[in-house]
Parts: C-alpha cells; sequence; structure tokens
C-alpha cells in the first residue's frame, strides 16, 4: 500500500485526535507562506478548537514522525480555547512564523477499519 499524502495523513491525525479528545470541536490545518509549505519536510501542522483547553495562548507542540504508529510526517499542534479561537480569527492572538488558518478537517463518522478515512458528520 502506498504511504498516504500529507493531506490523507493530516486527515487521519485529526480524526484519531477526534476519537481520543472529547473536548476537541473543531481541527483545521495551519499554512505556511508558500515557500515554505512547499517543502517536503514541512510538518503537519494542525490548530485544534478544545473546549476543555485552558486559555493558556499559543503554543507550538513538535511531534517527530512515526512510522510505526501510522504517522508517516513530523507534525506541530496547537490547542487553543474556543475564546483564543475567536481571538485569532479577528487577528487579536497571532498564530507563530506567518501561519494562518488553512481549511477545516471535519470530525468523520466511526468506520470499522479504523484507517480515519470515513464520512463528514452532518
Amino acid at each position: 500500500m502506498d504511504a498516504p499524502s500529507k493531506e490523507q495523513a493530516a486527515q487521519q491525525l485529526a480524526a484519531r485526535h477526534y476519537a481520543v479528545e472529547t473536548g476537541i470541536t473543531r481541527i483545521f490545518r495551519l499554512n505556511s507562506p508558500a515557500e515554505v509549505e512547499s517543502k517536503p519536510t514541512e510538518p503537519i501542522r494542525l490548530l485544534e478548537v478544545s473546549t476543555t483547553t485552558p486559555s493558556t495562548g499559543i503554543m507550538p507542540l513538535g511531534f517527530r514522525l512515526a512510522p510505526s504508529n501510522g504517522v508517516a510526517f513530523p507534525s506541530v499542534i496547537i490547542e487553543v480555547s474556543p475564546e483564543e479561537f475567536e481571538r485569532i480569527k479577528s487577528h487579536d492572538l497571532r498564530l507563530p512564523d506567518g501561519w494562518t488558518i488553512g481549511d477545516e478537517l471535519p470530525r468523520m463518522l466511526s468506520t470499522s477499519n479504523g484507517s480515519g478515512e470515513g464520512r463528514e458528520q452532518s
């Protein structure tokens, strides 16, 4: 089986996080400037909005790739409260390194194969 694309891996990672962290309400990709984003070594960056996260500011957490756990890319996760998310959207709270909020990775309905693939929950 071919390795997943970065987009597929991001969706799978988001699905895993939705499954284990019940407070997460939304997950978004974070984009870098184009000259940075195009590098194959760039990590998957996710912004996770969680009702159980205290408002403590933006603290990116980096993770190495872990192929044995099905994670084919390094990742950076920023978890924020709903209030902080609103402050990011209004530009009152800034993301690091010129990052911008990208596409939302919706919560998917459970699948029996654990692949992180499924149907979007409505």
